[in-house]
């Protein structure tokens, strides 16, 4: 649930639903979180807060709480800084795509690989807890560089 528009009554009844209490940094990190394309680190969240809204700790405290009531997911492409993006109340396991250039991180939505993932899981008779699939490649904007650099060379 990536860029978006914020819809405060929605997730009011969201946090409701999980019976989570409705407070001001709650719907502060929601709001910065649905308003960016790509899932976000904690530095990145406290950055787009207001000024004094919140300080480090409590914004982690918040993304792991929204986590634990399955409002957020959580990943670690792999450079130990954990991303977070909002969820879908029907959420499916999404590839991402870890730019090698810059270092963002994007959720992909491709349905071929959620069938493959289940797929797997039926087939096999598991029970899988968590899945994290990460594409390592070049993000729009590194390619569309990329691609500007290769036409002036010519």
């Amino acid at each position: 649930m990536q860029s978006g528009t914020y819809d405060e009554a929605t997730w009011r009844q969201r946090l409701r639903e999980t019976d989570l209490r409705i407070t001001s940094i709650r719907l502060d990190v929601i709001r910065a979180m649905v308003e960016r394309v790509s899932p976000m680190n904690a530095q990145d969240v406290l950055a787009a807060l207001p000024e004094g809204a919140a300080d480090r700790v409590t914004v982690y405290r918040t993304l792991n709480t929204l986590v634990r009531a399955g409002l957020a997911h959580r990943t670690d492409p792999g450079d130990r800084v954990w991303r977070f993006n909002l969820v879908e109340k029907s959420h499916d396991e999404h590839p991402h795509l870890v730019c090698d250039a810059c270092g963002a991180v994007r959720c992909l939505d491709d349905a071929s690989i959620r069938i493959a993932f289940d797929d797997t899981h039926k087939e096999r008779e598991v029970t899988i807890t968590q899945s994290n699939v990460y594409l390592h490649g070049a993000c729009d904007d590194c390619s569309a560089d990329d691609d500007a650099a290769e036409r002036s060379a010519d």
